[in-house]
C-alpha cells in the first residue's frame, strides 16, 4: 500500500465555510505571510474520528503544528508579522474545475501576501489525473491568491507521496518558484504520529517530529525571500 493510501481522513467538510480563512498576529503590520493548505494546515474538530482539535492534523498542540513553527520564527525576525492560513481541500478535491471554488477564498486574495506558501495537493484524486489540468488549475489558484502580483511564491510536494509531485516540481521550473521536497517524510514512521489516535487516517498525518520538518524545510525557502 502506497503512504498515501493510509489518509483515510475524508476531504469534505473539514472545515465550517466561515472558518476556511483565519489568522495569526492578525494586527501585525510587518511581513504578511499567507500558508496554503489542507489537514495539514488546519483542521476543524471532528469527534467522530478522534480528532478534536482546530489545528494542523496530527500535531500534539498548535504550536508544535508547522504554520505556527513557522510563523513563531519569523516574529522572532519580525515582531510586527501577521499570517493568514487558508484551507483549500475543497480546491484539491475540484483541481479539474478549480475556478468554482475561488470566490471561497476571497479573504485570503484580500490579505495582500508579501509570502505565499502552497503546502497543498494530497487530496487531489489520483485516479486519471491530469499534469497538465493540474498545472492550468494551480496558477490560476496562485494568481486569484497573488493580487497584486508581487508576492513571492513557495510552493511543496506532498507529505505522502502523490502523482501531483511531479506537476508541481514542473510548475517550479517554470515560473522559478522555490520548491520544497516534503514527500520523503511520508515513508517515514517517526515523522507521524502513529500510535497515538486511534484512528488510522489521523495517526498518519504528521506528528510532531514531522511537523517540525516541514516547517524547517520551509523555513528554508522562506529566509530566502524575508
Amino acid at each position: 500500500m502506497n503512504q498515501i493510501e493510509k489518509n483515510t481522513v475524508k476531504a469534505e467538510n473539514q472545515l465550517k465555510r466561515n472558518e476556511i480563512v483565519s489568522y495569526i498576529h492578525a494586527n501585525g503590520v510587518g511581513k504578511r505571510v499567507l500558508f496554503v493548505g489542507n489537514s495539514i494546515t488546519r483542521h476543524g474538530i471532528l469527534h467522530e474520528i478522534g480528532w478534536h482539535n482546530e489545528w494542523g492534523m496530527a500535531a500534539s498542540s498548535m504550536e508544535n503544528d508547522y504554520v505556527h513553527l513557522v510563523a513563531k520564527n519569523i516574529l522572532q525576525q519580525d515582531s510586527d508579522a501577521t499570517f493568514c492560513i487558508c484551507q483549500a481541500a475543497e480546491w484539491e478535491m475540484n483541481y479539474d474545475n478549480g475556478e468554482k471554488v475561488l470566490e471561497k477564498f476571497q479573504a485570503a486574495r484580500n490579505f495582500q501576501a508579501d509570502v505565499i506558501i502552497m503546502r497543498l495537493l494530497e487530496n487531489c484524486p489520483r485516479d486519471h489525473f491530469d499534469s497538465k489540468l493540474f498545472q492550468q488549475e494551480y496558477g490560476k489558484l496562485i494568481s486569484y491568491l497573488n493580487c497584486t502580483g508581487n508576492a513571492k511564491i513557495i510552493i511543496t510536494t506532498g507529505f505522502w507521496k502523490h502523482i501531483a509531485d511531479g506537476a508541481v516540481r514542473e510548475c517550479a521550473l517554470k515560473h522559478g518558484y522555490p520548491l520544497v521536497e516534503l514527500n520523503d517524510l511520508g515513508e517515514d514512521d517517526s515523522m507521524k504520529a502513529l500510535g497515538l489516535f486511534e484512528h488510522d487516517g489521523v495517526a498518519n498525518h504528521p506528528g510532531d517530529k514531522g511537523m517540525k520538518a516541514i516547517a524547517d524545510r520551509i523555513l528554508n525557502a522562506v529566509k530566502e525571500l524575508l
